[in-house]
């Protein structure tokens, strides 16, 4: 199928007349060249100027472009010229003026053409996508396991990324604090544990900081209740832990 709108396309990618003069047509400015190719970014033969009479062979369309180009021959040089450097009106054979007859049945050949292509191009894709939605539900299960074991890979990987970076921070927490108060009291607070009798600054360097501190202070002592939540309490006398209420 690929091969035979390869064919179709190759076929119908230009359309002209016979290499016989239709006629002659005038370059109407100047910048106009004749090129090797129907391309316009193809090779360069001839700069042409205004006033230059072209022999007219034929009108061709590009490949993929909606806009054509004039055949024509001059000085012994057959190439493409676009239209738009060109006389809106050429001088047939006949030695009547006229472009639009030709125009009007290369634009209806050309729409034809274009229309036929379409047609393969539209059978080939749903021929291709029934192929492939065929393909697909066969395939659909394994994909799908596939995925799953992508998924569950992925997972835990995560998993083992987030447990190294908690032991990482543990070990830290523990050296720090070990480094701190020694060994006891230092794995005691590596593990956020409070006792009554510790002091203010083990307190928050186990639990951190609280939300709140409300304090009284009175002649003989100053007592502050630390509100680390709506129900759990620790309260701190002359800067030592002697109670806490979860």
């Amino acid at each position: 199928m690929k091969i035979f709108l390869t064919l179709v396309l190759f076929s119908y990618s230009t359309y002209a007349f016979s290499q016989a003069p239709i006629g002659q047509i005038v370059v109407k400015t100047s910048g106009a060249k004749l090129t090797v190719a129907e391309a316009p970014n193809s090779a360069e033969l001839l700069k042409l100027t205004k006033g230059d009479t072209l022999s007219l062979l034929g009108i061709v369309f590009p490949s993929g472009s909606s806009s054509h180009r004039m055949k024509t021959e001059f000085q012994g040089q057959i190439g493409f010229v676009s239209e738009y450097f060109l006389q809106p009106t050429f001088t047939s054979s006949a030695g009547v003026s006229t472009t639009k007859s030709l125009l009007d049945e290369t634009k209806r050949i050309k729409r034809l053409e274009m229309d036929s292509i379409a047609k393969v191009k539209k059978s080939i894709m749903s021929q291709e996508m029934a192929e492939y939605m065929a393909k697909f539900e066969i395939d659909e299960e394994e994909q799908i396991r596939i995925n799953d074991s992508i998924a569950d890979a992925m997972l835990a990987n995560i998993k083992a990324k987030n447990r190294a970076a908690v032991e990482s921070d543990q070990r830290l927490r523990r050296e720090k604090y070990i480094k701190k108060y020694g060994t006891e009291v230092g794995e005691k607070i590596a593990k956020r544990t409070i006792w009554i009798g510790m002091t203010e600054e083990m307190l928050i360097d186990s639990w951190g900081n609280p939300k709140d501190i409300n304090s009284t202070v009175t002649r003989y002592s100053h007592r502050k209740q630390y509100v680390y939540s709506s129900n759990q309490y620790v309260y701190v006398e002359n800067g030592v832990v002697d109670a806490w209420q979860d």
